[in-house]
C-alpha cells in the first residue's frame, strides 16, 4: 500500500479492512473506541482501491462538519459525497504534482482525470481545486 495512504489512515485514526461481498465499493464508520474503520471491496484494481480509500477518508474528515443525516436526507448526502470527492481529488492531485514534478498551473485537468481513470464529469472540481490551491 502507498505510504501516503498509510500516513492518512494514521492521521485520521482509521484502520483499513477489505471485504468480498460488499454492495458498495467501500464505506467508513466510527468504532465505539473513537477510531474509524474503512472497509473496501477487495476485488478492484489497486488504483480503484486507492481512490475508494481516499474518498472514504474524505467522509471521515468532512462529514461531521455537515449538518443532517447521510442516510435520511438527500441534501446532506449530496454535500457529504461532494466533500469526500474533493478530498480524494485533492490528495490525488497532490500526489500527481509530486510524482510528475508538475506546476499546478500547467496541469491539464482532462489528462489528469484520464491518468487516474476518473470520470471527466469531475473536471470542474479539479479546476476549482487547482484554482483554490491543491494544499488548501
Amino acid at each position: 500500500m502507498d505510504g501516503s495512504i498509510k500516513d492518512l489512515l494514521r492521521t485520521y485514526n482509521a484502520i483499513l479492512e477489505f471485504g468480498d461481498d460488499l454492495e458498495e465499493d467501500g464505506f467508513a464508520c466510527k468504532l465505539p473506541d473513537g477510531r474509524y474503520v474503512v472497509i473496501v471491496k477487495s476485488n478492484m484494481s489497486d488504483e480503484q482501491i486507492k481512490q475508494v480509500i481516499l474518498h472514504e477518508l474524505g467522509h471521515v474528515r468532512c462529514d461531521d462538519g455537515i449538518p443532517g443525516s447521510y442516510v435520511d436526507y438527500r441534501v446532506p448526502h449530496s454535500k457529504m459525497e461532494y466533500q469526500a470527492n474533493i478530498f480524494m481529488l485533492r490528495e490525488l492531485l497532490h500526489q500527481y504534482i509530486l510524482t510528475n514534478n508538475a506546476d499546478p498551473e500547467d496541469i491539464n485537468c482532462v489528462a489528469f482525470l484520464e491518468s487516474e481513470q476518473l470520470p471527466l464529469s469531475l473536471e470542474d472540481s479539479v479546476k476549482q481545486i487547482l484554482s483554490d490551491g491543491v494544499t488548501s
